[in-house]
């Protein structure tokens, strides 16, 4: 019997470790910072899903039951209890979160912290918190689970949960603007996963390093990163990491104007996603050409594909991507012309992400609203909004969203003839601008102080 038992330990071990190459970048944590950056890998599909669920049951073909009736356990009968209860755990807060039950799923998994378990099946339950901590963009609680997560890994010795964790936090980290600090700890993981022949994690941390690179405004480098995760991707025949690395580079193209490009790789991600049948990831991908056809004023076409995308989402009961792709019809309609319209569909998202409590969503809304109003004429209120998508982008400690709305803030301070207090904004969105490295953002704040004629300025 303590043989199974220990059997069992090992599998479910097995069945975590497994579940990283999707959990380490998290099953919504990965729409959230779609949100941020558009770059991140997409969520478990229904095949992972299904492919969890069957090794789930092989565990629980292993175990003998929980003695249910007995007033006290001891150590190895309690072992036995957690053993047979942590996979139900495990499989009902990813089904939780696939849901953007984000808090349902935090609850749940708590209730595991006080079984007897393995110290590197304790990290994962802590990576799988922090990820719903994360989806919510509550960071610093995020945070916190992923020390612990790098913390119990490192007592059991475990080189992929260290690794995980420490990936994760390099994630953290680039969505609260701190990109040094993020390429640190990513290139850690990087270092990890290379020395214990782990590819997989390879691929997924270059793909990472390659956001943070982008989000800086180092296409270059970014582009260099993505191709060394696509090529890895491609060599271990991982279809799921070639589709979301092709897609990434067609974001990477389409900011830097090449638009064929983007669009065929964007189309061969899609491709692949329907060929797979991940719905989501076919979601991501028509969102993704959605954008580029938005910036070729192919409206037409990037309504359908938004209207497509929307579609799924709602079809599967992801509300994070519902309120992304209404937010992106927003952006359609405002380039369009069609004030009250981009209005309505960002008032729309702007409901979702309060629902489920995405506080990133909140603020970048509030600040599509704000220049929608700016358009109107409606100076005060795109004022008001403006400040909120600050206050919100402060209290999450994401930089690069906090300096956007205060280079917004002083363009309107512009249209009102304040030079002053135009200045002053954009000089302090600057400063941010800097301490991030975000050089395409630095290069155009500098370009508008010129061009307004702040004093220092060349």
């Amino acid at each position: 019997m303590l043989f199974l038992v220990l059997l069992a330990v090992v599998f479910i071990i097995m069945f975590v470790l497994g579940l990283m190459a999707y959990f380490n970048t998290s099953l919504t944590f990965i729409a959230h910072v779609r949100t941020l950056l558009g770059f991140e890998q997409k969520p478990a599909t229904l095949q992972q899903q299904e492919e969890a669920n069957r090794l789930l049951q092989e565990i629980r073909s292993l175990m003998a039951p929980p003695q249910e009736d007995a007033t006290e356990l001891g150590t190895e009968e309690l072992a036995k209890a957690a053993v047979s209860e942590t996979p139900r755990i495990l499989r009902e807060a990813l089904d939780l979160q696939s849901q953007n039950r984000e808090r349902e799923a935090i609850e749940l998994l708590l209730t595991a912290y006080d079984m007897d378990m393995p110290a590197e099946a304790k990290a994962q339950l802590h990576l799988l918190v922090g990820n719903s901590f994360a989806s919510l963009s509550e960071l610093e609680q995020a945070e916190g689970h992923y020390r612990q997560a790098l913390d119990a890994g490192r007592n059991a010795e475990s080189k992929e949960s260290a690794a995980g964790a420490l990936g994760n936090l390099g994630i953290i980290y680039r969505s609260q603007g701190d990109f040094p600090k993020a390429e640190e700890y990513q290139l850690q993981a990087l270092a990890i996963h290379r020395s214990i022949g782990n590819r997989l994690g390879e691929a997924r941390q270059l793909g990472s390093l390659a956001n943070i690179y982008a989000q800086r405004g180092d296409l270059t480098q970014a582009e260099g990163h993505q191709q060394k995760a696509l090529a890895i991707n491609r060599q271990i025949g991982n279809h799921h990491g070639q589709a979301t690395a092709l897609g990434n580079l067609g974001i990477i193209y389409r900011h830097r104007g090449k638009f064929s490009r983007a669009e065929d790789h964007c189309q061969q991600a899609l491709i692949m996603h329907r060929e797979m049948g991940n719905r989501l990831g076919e979601a991501g991908a028509l969102g993704n050409l959605a954008m580029i056809y938005t910036d070729l004023g192919e409206y037409s076409m990037a309504e359908d594909h938004q209207r497509q995308a929307l579609t799924i989402y709602r079809d599967i009961g992801n509300r994070l991507g519902e309120a992304q792709s209404l937010s992106g019809l927003g952006i359609i309609n405002r380039n369009q012309g069609d004030l009250p319209k981009a209005s309505a569909h960002h008032e729309q998202a702007l409901v979702i992400d309060r629902e489920i409590g995405h506080r990133l969503g909140e603020a970048q809304n509030m600040g599509n609203l704000g220049n929608v109003f700016r358009l109107q004429g409606d100076l005060s209120r795109s004022e008001e909004h403006y400040q909120q998508a600050v206050s919100i982008h402060r209290e999450i400690g994401y930089r690069i969203g906090e300096a956007r709305q205060l280079a917004n803030l002083g363009l309107l301070a512009e249209e009102r003839d304040d030079v002053n207090e135009a200045c002053r904004l954009l000089r302090e969105a600057l400063q941010l601008f800097e301490a991030i490295g975000a050089s395409t953002n630095i290069v155009r704040t500098r370009g508008n102080l010129q061009r307004i004629g702040c004093d220092g300025e060349a």
